[in-house]
């Protein structure tokens, strides 16, 4: 599982080398000050929608990588229909990042 840091300048989501090559990506770095928004919730699979480009899906398994609609561009690391934290950006290149954690209350919290 993907390991959110949260620091007082950025925000990095540290992929094992599976979840890297799973989403063709490298870790995500974010400045702290982009971040609109944090939300726990309790299916991060449902968060994600538009198509895969680049990463790995298999409904209810597996959703690692890029997905675009024509709203916006998602990053997410999911792993099973499990609870989430979901990261809204502005003026990045991902709109918003979709996480499965442990705790997502604890990760929100992470943000005050």
């Amino acid at each position: 599982m993907a390991n959110l840091v949260v620091d007082a300048d950025t925000v990095t989501v540290s992929m094992s080398a599976l979840e890297k090559a799973e989403a063709i990506h490298g870790d995500v770095i974010v400045p702290r000050s982009a971040v609109t928004s944090v939300r726990a919730v309790p299916n991060g699979m449902a968060e994600i929608r538009g198509l895969r480009m680049p990463g790995t899906g298999f409904p209810g398994v597996v959703m690692v990588g890029t997905w675009r609609s024509g709203q916006d561009t998602t990053f997410a690391v999911c792993h099973g229909h499990g609870p989430a934290v979901v990261i809204d950006l502005a003026g990045q290149y991902f709109d918003r990042i979709v996480l499965t954690v442990d705790d997502p209350d604890e990760a929100v919290a992470r943000f005050s």
